[in-house]
């Protein structure tokens, strides 16, 4: 049975929970953007083959980089947003503490700019997307980096 003091703990800690999503809801949306850039945004993939798709080995290869680098970091942002409070890997952990795992975000999302850029895919929606996207989500990061 719950007394009413456990209720009001589990209530105010529900609330700190909810008010912490709300306050990092840009992490969140640029956690949905860089799935986005994971699952549907080819950028990446292509900069890495090149055009050269008749080596299964380089298909894999990119394919896996392509999906898993923005996770990894999409990740991250679900954890700083989302899952606060709850208990991840330890390692991943540490590494959310420290200002290279941002800054190595801002990288990426820079590298995708250019790759849209050079690409020539900048004036398609993807590309746009992208692009605003990754400019958007770098200023963000940047202020985020700063207040820490």
């Amino acid at each position: 049975m719950v007394t009413s003091w456990e209720w009001g703990v589990s209530n105010i800690k529900s609330q700190g929970a909810a008010s912490e999503i709300l306050k990092n809801i840009p992490l969140l949306l640029g956690g949905i953007f860089l799935i986005y850039l994971a699952a549907v945004d080819e950028t990446l993939f292509a900069a890495i083959t090149m055009g050269n798709l008749h080596n299964r080995i380089l298909v894999i290869i990119a394919t896996t980089l392509a999906a898993g680098v923005p996770m990894f970091f999409a990740v991250g942002l679900f954890k700083k947003s989302v899952l606060v409070g709850q208990e991840t890997i330890y390692y991943y952990e540490e590494l959310l503490k420290r200002k290279s795992f941002w800054i190595s975000t801002i990288v990426l999302l820079a590298i995708i700019t250019f790759l849209v850029l050079l690409q020539g895919r900048a004036s398609t929606i993807q590309g746009i997307v992208a692009v605003v996207g990754s400019v958007s989500l770098s200023i963000y990061l940047v202020i985020y980096i700063r207040k820490m």
